[in-house]
């Protein structure tokens, strides 16, 4: 395995706000940033309310007292529920150690996996169990089918801890598995037993580390060993463990104090917490520009790993650390879309609703004569840059990548195999799935905490996050029509018009202005003002007597009255216009009906009408239709018919015709 030249860069903007960096061989791959209007939720416990329970979604929502509700999945309510729910109800709880030295329950570390900071790991520690041989294989996830029974209803108390942020508008996602985190150690109050890191690989060292445990543990309370608690002295665990002990007594005494829902235990500041989940052996330098952090630094190293206290270093130059080292620049380049490949590629990272998508190009690049090599080298630089660009802009949920197409299968392969293994250095959990027939690879990784890009930046007011602008002129021609349908459906009273700067400007400019020709043309008067709170595409209208907003009252087409009218009227007119005829002519006699019912069946079927009535003909007899030519038909008459079958018989009849008429 390839070690990398890993240091953290600690940096202060005095107390407002603190950015640490993770680097490796000089490269930014992570990056944390805490100020006070950042919101950490992720490792707090709290005791809240069961909102309402959806047995469709094996899931309930969690009232926490926040802005939105907490998500809670079954899957995640885990042996410590009863636990939990005996402590609230102020009964006695019957545990029992794990006496069974042969049992080594395995823990994925937080340093090859989830954080430890974001609640209880997956891990299930059971008492007594029978002794079996250590596997490497992961544990089998939950189903549907393990999690129907659930006995949860709404209004009850349960002690839940954030493991996931909120995002979007979902709510934070908490677990009922409560956790408590420290430097060797992960107490587990309500989970009696022993677990072991699996990347502790020593069977001496491992036996070693639960005879210590053993001896400093409740017996109700279970604990698990982190990679870091490895050849360290009983010293140290007992002091770890204990501060551990000394913070559940604190939430077991505010579990009487107050009323659900409330905060029961909260994460330290970001240094701390950083330096617990991330420190280890491979760090090669901890660089800090503040005088204080640098104290607690060091304290913290000399008493977690004091053979290392030499790699705490404060920084004294003038220019800020993070833009001596080349970290500012690196950091302004997560806000980009468009990242470089060494070769002249690059990628180009567009965030969705749903999911994260990115766009592989070569750009210019082509050294070869062979595409393929080309495309190969491009996408395997793309890989690379991929996995960083995931760690380091901290984004999850679901990843479709566009790669450039490939004709050799072997070489999908190797590019899948590259991303694998790039993502083995993330913490986050993720899988990946193979490059399908159109270059696409999909991912899914963990999301914990909130996208750094999110964190450095706020929704555009202008565009509300959209990227496009509406036109100034389709704001005017939309101002027009609400004034248009002011002016038709109301008494015209005066107004204030609220725009922002840039229609304000619009209108305003000129020795006759828009708003004044507006005033004009609708016959209302019209005051504008400035508000650059409201965004370039949106208005704002306010009578001006009372100052109330009417902007929603005459939005959206207006109903045309006219057009609602005409199928009333039509059977009124028919109705006057027959009893006009009535009145001047006296009253249809029925024979008159039926000759006229006579006609219209005579007209349907084709037949010529009668001559009893004189409708319908001229003196001559003939009808005074003109018989239409049918399409595509010839003016020439039979030979049987006309004798001589000459192309100009026809025309001396149609000649003499108006002729007789006359």
């Amino acid at each position: 395995m390839v070690h990398f030249r890993k240091e953290i860069i600690i940096n202060t903007q005095g107390d407002n706000e603190v950015r640490i960096a993770i680097t490796e061989q000089g490269r930014l791959v992570e990056l944390f940033v805490e100020n006070p209007e950042t919101v950490r939720h992720v490792g707090e416990i709290w005791m809240g309310k069961v909102a309402k329970v959806i047995p469709g979604m094996n899931a309930a929502f969690i009232d926490l007292g926040l802005t939105q509700d907490a998500f809670l999945h079954f899957s995640d309510v885990g042996n410590s529920y009863d636990g939990s729910m005996s402590l609230l109800s102020s009964e006695g709880v019957d545990m029992r150690d794990d006496d069974d030295e042969s049992e080594d329950e395995e823990y994925d570390d937080d340093e090859g996996g989830e954080e430890t900071s974001g609640g209880m790991p997956e891990l299930t520690l059971k008492p007594n169990i029978t002794p079996r041989p250590v596997s490497r294989a992961p544990r089998k996830p939950f189903t549907t089918l393990e999690v129907q029974n659930i006995d949860m209803t709404p209004g009850q108390n349960i002690m839940v801890q954030v493991t996931r942020e909120a995002f979007a508008n979902k709510g934070v996602r908490v677990t009922s598995r409560i956790s408590l985190p420290g430097r060797f150690l992960v107490l587990v109050p309500f989970e009696p037993g022993i677990g072991i890191s699996k990347k502790v690989f020593s069977i001496r060292e491992r036996r070693r580390l639960r005879r210590i445990i053993r001896s400093l543990k409740p017996r109700e309370m279970g604990v698990i060993i982190r990679t870091v608690a490895e050849n360290k002295e009983e010293s140290a665990l007992r002091e770890d463990i204990e501060r551990l002990i000394s913070q559940w007594r604190d939430i077991e005494k505010k579990l009487k104090e107050k009323e659900p829902p409330m905060l029961l235990y909260q994460e330290s500041n970001i240094t701390t917490t950083v330096l617990r989940d991330l420190f280890s052996n491979d760090i090669t330098r901890i660089v800090v520009d503040d005088k204080k952090i640098y104290n607690e630094v060091l304290d913290y190293i000399q008493w977690s790993a004091p053979n290392l206290a030499g790699i705490v270093e404060l920084y004294r130059g003038n220019t800020p650390a993070f833009e001596h080292l080349g970290i500012e620049q690196e950091i302004e380049g997560t806000m980009s879309k468009k990242v470089p490949l060494p070769s002249g590629g690059y990628l180009f990272i567009e965030k969705t609703e749903a999911m994260v998508v990115i766009d592989v190009n070569s750009g210019r690049y082509a050294a070869r004569r062979e595409q393929e090599l080309n495309s190969l080298k491009t996408n395997l630089e793309a890989a690379r840059e991929t996995a960083k660009q995931l760690r380091l802009r901290d984004i999850g949920g679901i990843i479709v990548i566009d790669f450039i197409d490939m004709l050799d299968d072997r070489n999908n392969k190797k590019v899948y195999d590259e991303m694998k293994k790039e993502l083995r250095r993330d913490r986050a959990k993720s899988s990946v799935l193979p490059l399908t027939d159109f270059g696409i690879m999909q991912i899914t990784r963990q999301r914990i905490r909130q996208a750094i890009g999110d964190t450095l930046s706020d929704t555009c007011p202008a565009c509300g996050g959209s990227g496009m602008v509406v036109a100034k002129d389709t704001v005017m021609h939309q101002i027009e029509r609400w004034l248009d349908r002011y002016s038709t459906e109301s008494k015209r009273e005066a107004l204030v018009m609220r725009v922002h700067s840039t229609i304000y400007n619009d209108l305003s400019t000129g020795f006759i202005s828009k708003l004044r020709k507006l005033g004009w043309k609708f016959k209302v008067k019209i005051k504008g003002r400035l508000d650059d709170e409201l965004r370039a595409d949106e208005f704002r209208f306010y009578r001006a007597a009372d100052n109330k907003d009417i902007t929603n009252q005459y939005l959206g087409p207006r109903p045309d009255p006219v057009e609602e009218e005409k199928p009333m009227e039509k059977p009124k007119r028919r109705e006057e216009s027959k009893r006009f005829d009535e009145k001047r002519n006296g009253p249809r006699r029925s024979d008159d009906r039926r000759n006229s019912s006579r006609r219209d069946d005579s007209r349907r079927e084709g037949r010529p009408e009668s001559r009893e009535n004189g409708e319908g003909r001229d003196n001559g007899g003939r009808s005074n239709r003109r018989p239409q030519r049918r399409r595509g038909s010839s003016n020439r008459r039979p030979p049987n018919e006309g004798g001589q079958g000459q192309s100009n018989a026809p025309r001396p009849q149609l000649q003499q015709r108006p002729q007789q008429q006359i």
